[in-house]
């Protein structure tokens, strides 16, 4: 019987007998039916090494994919509309009571310029500036929770005001321009 080369190296360090790397005897350790052994014989086959890792992760890409699909149909109010940078939006979230509540008083309107947008399955966001009361404010908001309601578009391509077209798929240099460029929020004067 030809011995292969791990167990040449097991046999070499007289792995019967307690040494300073491991405790246990060649034959406890059956090496032909071990599932991950990151060894490959230089003689013979030479199989594909199937990480665990990889295979989790596609089957986590896989079931992201079909979430994002399942959510996609449940919600049209939210993914009906293409939503680009430099857009006005308006977003209907529940403020509190949790996904489930249809108390009208709860549901929270949040207005702003869409400066940018992450596609990541489960985890797409908007990031949307906003002037309140003369500070800016940016949110940062997932598309797929289940707190958002609705997306309604106020206004295309709100920062050019329809004269040319958004070239940049983040448009974080409107952070260091003037606030009022991104104003959306009207605020309520009394008459």
């Amino acid at each position: 019987m030809i011995k292969s080369g791990l167990e040449k190296c097991f046999s070499k360090l007289n792995i019967g007998t307690t040494t300073r790397f491991m405790s246990t005897s060649v034959n406890s350790v059956d090496l032909q039916n071990a599932p991950f052994v990151h060894y490959r014989p230089r003689n013979g086959e030479n199989p594909k090494f199937k990480s665990p890792r990889r295979r989790a992760s596609k089957l986590f890409h896989e079931l992201n994919r079909e979430f994002t699909e399942k959510i996609k149909e449940s919600k049209p109010e939210v993914f009906r509309v293409r939503v680009d940078p430099g857009d006005a939006v308006e977003l209907e979230l529940i403020a509190q009571g949790g996904a489930n509540n249809t108390n009208e008083r709860h549901i929270e309107r949040v207005r702003g310029v869409v400066i940018g947008k992450g596609n990541r399955g489960l985890d797409s966001w908007f990031l949307l500036r906003d002037v309140v009361y003369g500070l800016p404010i940016e949110r940062r908001i997932p598309i797929f929770s289940p707190l958002v309601k609705s997306v309604k578009i106020l206004e295309k391509n709100f920062i050019y005001k329809g004269k040319r077209k958004v070239k940049r798929a983040k448009l974080y240099f409107l952070r260091d321009r003037n606030p009022a460029a991104c104003k959306v929020t009207q605020s309520k004067r009394k008459k």
